[in-house]
């Protein structure tokens, strides 16, 4: 494997909706937990996953609190070429840096079954980080040059990404259809697989090698 200098470009992939399938295996969980036969319908759901699978917020945050705390986060499946994607982006000589919102803080056991999910997975990665400001505390930490493309399947987090001038590559996925219709992401990039974006992300890096 080529060496990675330790100011080698930088690509920050999320996790939730990204590499993993978490909206079809919360769903399976939702249904165990409440007892009913939620199905997910994103039409006019605006990105609310509560009014995608219709359980009210009190209803959701309940049982979002119990998947966390259950560790169901351990045993996510990733979308099919997850791994491959990080082994590949290192391979090229660039860092992988897994970026989540996923509130560490709050509970004990986050930590622990995210690190667990990730080698479970065979998910590579150079660096790691937590928290709603993911990327504004990666530019703090790398700097905004080194950061060569961000892969998220959150709008709000495409979004800030995009205002510190990162290039950004939206995840698409039924749930953020809506957002990709909206007048203002006319010029987002959008993959629909892993494998294309895979593809993608490593052109980027040949053009960062030869000065693109």
């Amino acid at each position: 494997m080529p060496h990675r200098h330790p100011l080698a470009p930088v690509v920050a992939i999320d996790i939730d909706g990204t590499i993993a399938q978490y909206h079809s295996h919360f769903l399976n969980f939702a249904r165990l937990w409440s007892g009913r036969d939620l199905d997910m319908n994103w039409e006019g759901a605006c990105g609310s996953f509560s009014k995608a699978i219709g359980m009210s917020k009190k209803s959701y945050r309940e049982c979002k609190l119990a998947y966390r705390q259950g560790g169901m986060k351990r045993s996510l499946p990733v979308f099919e070429g997850a791994r491959d994607l990080t082994v590949n982006i290192r391979k090229a000589g660039a860092q992988v840096w897994i970026c989540t919102t996923r509130p560490y803080l709050r509970l004990d056991n986050i930590d622990p079954d995210t690190r667990h999910f990730l080698r479970r997975n065979g998910i590579q990665h150079d660096g790691f980080l937590y928290g709603e400001r993911k990327y504004q505390d990666l530019v703090k930490i790398v700097g905004d040059e080194r950061v060569l493309v961000v892969l998220d399947d959150l709008p709000e987090q495409i979004e800030a990404a995009n205002r510190l001038g990162l290039k950004t590559i939206l995840r698409y996925g039924a749930h953020n259809a809506w957002y990709i219709e909206q007048p203002h992401c006319k010029d987002q990039e959008v993959t629909m697989t892993l494998g294309n974006v895979e593809s993608r992300i490593l052109s980027l890096i040949d053009e960062r090698k030869n000065g693109k």
